[in-house]
């Protein structure tokens, strides 16, 4: 029994002995491995061992493997069969908002190895032994000898960049750090609502529509046209009768009918242009626009021209070369005036 685990120690010291020990903290600065970083984010955000080094104008040797290892080991690099990738901790770093998120993230990476962690833990709110930092890493952090020195200097290199040691070399409370420093989630608002001119109503059961005050429109009185002046009534001896005076208020052009009272019209019916000049006797044209002796024209609504109303008035309106006049039907016998009118206008149109 005893010559067995006698064995056994012997086989565990040669081991530890001949096997190499795995290094878990950077050997190179910062600086050093975010360039490595970078240039693998210019290829794409993947790339080759060679082809990285290529691109850095460098062999694949056991310093450029160094640097490579420091970029992983600062969490900015996965490296995977031969193969490098850059991880969200770098992206978050090149796509900060402004220069306090970068470093407050250039800080998390800095920070990232157990090493550099435990040291800034380990003196925070003191001060740092810069001069014998070497000889520290040696003795109480089981750093190997030949690596002791570059260690030291990445270390007080990189935590002067990121604000951890100040110039009186005392180390910050990296904890506090993290707590105090603001990161922004985004800056644009996490909601839009679908139209930023009108504020949004509350539409949840509990809640009351809110009341909107009605508009207050002043009548306009608009009388009947006059045709004591027209031509073509003069021409067949006919005069029909005015139409009484109606109110109706200012702002119905702006409504359907169906919502107020107004008098029922038909869509005026106009005769194409032509380029015939007007003949000497012209006749005058009223003015356009509402006025007293014209009759405004108000759009209808399918429901106003599907439903007829007893004692309502229609009126047909005529224009062309030299013609300009306006009828209101009210009787079947209307009509017939209406029709001579629109012969006459066929008639002239075949002719051209």
């Amino acid at each position: 029994m005893t010559v067995i685990y006698f064995l056994s120690v012997c086989l565990y010291y040669s081991l530890e002995t001949f096997m190499p020990k795995t290094i878990d903290y950077p050997r190179t600065s910062y600086l050093s491995a975010w360039e490595v970083a970078e240039v693998v984010d210019d290829t794409g955000g993947k790339c080759s061992i060679e082809a990285c080094a290529r691109k850095l104008n460098r062999k694949v040797s056991g310093s450029f493997k160094a640097i490579l290892g420091s970029a992983v080991k600062f969490g900015l690099l996965i490296s995977k069969r031969e193969m490098l990738t850059t991880t969200n901790l770098f992206r978050r770093i090149k796509n900060a908002y402004d220069k306090s998120e970068e470093k407050i993230y250039h800080r998390e990476a800095f920070l990232h190895p157990p090493l550099f962690s435990h040291i800034c833990r380990k003196f925070r709110n003191r001060e740092l032994p810069v001069h014998m930092l070497d000889v520290m890493l040696v003795r109480e952090f089981d750093v190997e000898e030949i690596n002791a020195q570059g260690v030291a200097k990445a270390f007080v290199e990189g935590a002067r960049m990121v604000d951890i040691l100040d110039e009186r070399n005392v180390i910050a409370d990296i904890d506090q750090l993290s707590k105090d420093a603001p990161r922004r989630s985004g800056l644009a608002s996490p909601e839009m609502g679908l139209n930023i001119f009108r504020p949004e109503e509350d539409n949840s059961p509990g809640s009351a529509a809110p009341e909107r005050p009605a508009p207050v429109v002043a009548p306009v009185q608009i009388s009947a046209p006059s045709f004591a002046d027209d031509a073509i009534s003069s021409l067949f001896g006919l005069a029909p009768a005015a139409t009484p005076a109606a109110s109706i208020p200012a702002a119905a052009a702006l409504v359907p009918p169906a919502a107020t009272t107004p008098v029922a019209t038909a869509p005026p019916v106009a005769a194409p242009q032509t380029s015939t000049p007007a003949t000497a006797a012209s006749v005058p044209t009223p003015p356009h626009g509402i006025s007293a002796a014209a009759p405004v024209v108000l759009p209808e609504s399918p429901a106003a021209q599907s439903v007829y109303e007893p004692g309502a008035a229609y009126t047909i309106r005529i224009s062309g070369p030299g013609l300009d006049t306006q009828l209101s039907v009210q009787d079947e016998a209307d009509l017939v005036i209406v029709q001579a009118l629109l012969d006459k206008v066929r008639k002239h149109v075949q002719r051209r």
